[in-house]
């Protein structure tokens, strides 16, 4: 029986599989990193690559090929590997001794077999602990998922972005160099003075820098993507397929996201588990009160001391003496030699018990201390409920204002900017207004067209804030009665 424990061997191929499982019914992913099938990953990402890449796809790339995430797999193996080592018994100690007679003979020979008993009862409560620390270990790499997909959508939109304040820029260049083509034109017409030319050449040399920032920008989101994906060494000749524009996604009420967030979220679930390993714990250190109490059997081989040799000629004397004549000294029978031999204790068995008695130290420091960092564990579960809910209402209204802004400038903003710069043009053309209102305009014009493209991309960065504040799926918007189930369920998740 005790033998047993020792067949076990370390197989976390399970917990991969239902690790990759969770990730792909959560995040809705095709498929995900597997340790088991490394070999196959870049031929994957190659084919996803290939044509173009969505931000689906982008998401897709990071959960199977960023290097980190591949590194948190190997610490679920090591979990397990701790699961295991929990459940084994304390190897037995085997004695052996001996001690030598100084004036010859059969030395003593002494052993002993003993095997630590505290096993019995405090394996169930390691193991216990050592599971949750193994779901820990698992929420963690979840976690981590919802982390790295929103982190890829982040970065992708920031592409899409850059791409377009790089079209910007380029559009205000051809503009800045069409006025200045205007310009000249008047210029050599005598209708302006150099002054003004020069102004707009000034102009266009700021589009032209504004330009060249606006392309390194882009390069190096496009690295940062990359990075993120795990093919910054690749060849740089993959593309974003997906168009920069508004999807029109509806924000659910405040209530709903934070109830989705308190049952989704991996790290409230990591919190929890936590708060289960301490409470174990606790019961582990009251357990060692008693910290050793050790069985065995021991057993003892005895010493014999040689018997001297015998001298025939001096024993015929005492005995010839002792008769009165010639006589044969006494020589013992076979029977009489056994009973002697008989008689003779030979070896010793027994058992032991070895108990380590608290008198001094009862385990109390410890027992307090694991009562300690129970209750510490307690209030930070409390103090990132707070904190999930202040990120999601600020995600929300980081949101819900970004729509407003895009549409403002949708709408409004951006068709006054072209009117005004329509009025300056034509109004420059007919000398009823110097050239500083024409690169006036062109300056609001391209201000403004940035400023539509920075509320944009927020408002698709803070869906996937929103995303990864929510743990990995939002709640449906246009579900009515959603806000008053889902706040019972939060309630009752944090009481």
């Amino acid at each position: 029986m005790l033998a047993i424990p020792a067949c076990e061997s370390v197989d976390a191929r399970p917990d991969f599989k239902q690790t990759e499982q969770r990730i792909i019914e959560r995040l809705e992913a095709q498929e995900v990193y597997d340790p088991t099938g490394d070999a196959a990953v870049q031929q994957k990402v190659e084919a996803l690559l290939a044509d173009g890449l969505t931000l689906e796809e982008s998401v897709q790339v990071a959960l199977l090929n960023n290097r980190y995430f591949q590194s948190l797999f190997q610490t679920i193996g090591a979990s397990r590997a701790d699961v295991v080592q929990s459940g084994l018994w304390t190897n037995p100690s085997l004695m052996i001794g001996t001690r030598l007679i100084e004036g010859g003979g059969r030395g003593e020979l002494t052993f002993g077999f003993a095997q630590q008993l505290v096993d019995l009862w405090q394996i169930p409560v390691k193991k216990k602990i050592a599971e949750a620390k193994l779901e820990q270990t698992v929420l963690a790499v979840l976690n981590e998922a919802v982390r790295i997909a929103a982190t890829t959508q982040s970065l992708y939109y920031d592409c899409l972005w850059r791409e377009r304040l790089n079209v910007i820029a380029n559009d205000n260049l051809a503009l800045a160099q069409q006025s200045l083509h205007l310009a000249q034109v008047r210029l050599d017409a005598g209708e302006t003075s150099p002054l003004d030319a020069g102004l707009v050449r000034s102009k266009v040399l700021q589009a032209e820098n504004d330009a060249l920032l606006a392309a390194r920008n882009l390069e190096n989101a496009r690295i940062a993507l990359a990075q993120n994906l795990g093919v910054v060494r690749w060849d740089d000749g993959w593309q974003l397929a997906d168009a920069f524009a508004d999807d029109r996604y509806m924000v659910a009420p405040d209530e709903d996201l934070i109830a989705t967030a308190t049952v989704n979220r991996f790290d409230i679930q990591i919190a929890d588990a936590q708060v289960e390993a301490a409470a174990q714990d606790v019961d582990l250190q009251l357990m060692k009160v008693f910290p050793s109490l050790i069985v065995g059997v021991v057993g003892e081989r005895t010493e014999q001391r040689a018997l001297p040799d015998r001298k025939i000629l001096a024993d015929t004397a005492r005995a010839s003496i002792a008769a009165g004549r010639l006589t044969a000294p006494t020589i013992q029978s076979k029977g009489q030699r056994d009973v002697m031999r008989n008689q003779i204790i030979d070896a010793l068995f027994g058992t032991t018990v070895q108990l380590t008695l608290p008198l001094w130290d009862q385990n109390q420091a410890q027992i307090a201390k694991a009562n300690f960092v129970y209750e510490q564990l307690l209030k930070e579960r409390e103090y990132l409920f707070d904190t999930v809910t202040a990120d999601i209402r600020q995600a929300s209204n980081n949101a819900r204002t970004a729509q407003k802004q895009f549409a403002l400038f949708e709408s409004k903003i951006l068709p006054q900017a072209q009117e005004n710069i329509q009025t300056a043009q034509r109004r420059y053309e007919n000398g009823e207004e110097s050239v500083l209102i024409l690169i006036e305009a062109q300056d609001a014009m391209f201000v403004q067209k940035r400023q539509s493209a920075d509320a944009l991309r927020s408002m698709l960065v803070t869906r996937a804030s929103l995303t990864r504040a929510c743990g990995g799926k939002l709640p449906d918007a246009s579900m009515s009665g959603a806000a008053d189930s889902n706040s019972e369920m939060k309630v009752t998740a944090t009481n």
